[in-house]
């Protein structure tokens, strides 16, 4: 178990959680380019009942590719996404990486959706990297 603890930009949502991180993912689809306002997001992702939040989350729930629905969880203050869900993953949450104050545990194993990657982004060539989502 990692204790993992983190907030939004203003402050006024924090996540604690004491949970086995399952798995950790670069994100280079669109959807993620464009919430985050970067080139990709980093999830990091534990079990929903797992984590703790203290304020007020607001939601916005989208369709993904797959058909399933996504949710982001963000401040409604500052608008920092704090964390995302998937029906096509119950029980599971994706802590948004920059949240985080423990950054030695951000480490991902894959990126996925690279098709769609900026071309200018760096990529570790180590780590598995899928052109969507792996089936």
């Amino acid at each position: 178990m990692q204790e993992i603890t983190g907030s939004c930009l203003c402050g006024k949502v924090s996540i604690a959680a004491d949970a086995d991180i399952k798995m950790v993912i670069n994100c280079h689809c669109l959807d993620c380019q464009n919430v985050t306002g970067s080139v990709h997001g980093t999830l990091v992702f534990v079990e929903e009942t797992s984590v703790n939040v203290s304020g007020e989350l607001s939601a916005f729930d989208h369709p993904a590719d797959s058909g399933n629905t996504l949710t982001k969880f963000f401040c409604g203050t500052c608008g920092s996404q704090v964390m995302g869900k998937n029906t096509g993953r119950p029980g599971m949450v994706g802590l948004r990486a920059g949240i985080i104050d423990q950054k030695d545990l951000i480490k991902p194993g894959a990126n996925i959706y690279c098709d769609s990657a900026v071309p200018s982004t760096a990529m570790d060539p180590e780590l598995k990297s899928f052109p969507k989502m792996p089936g």
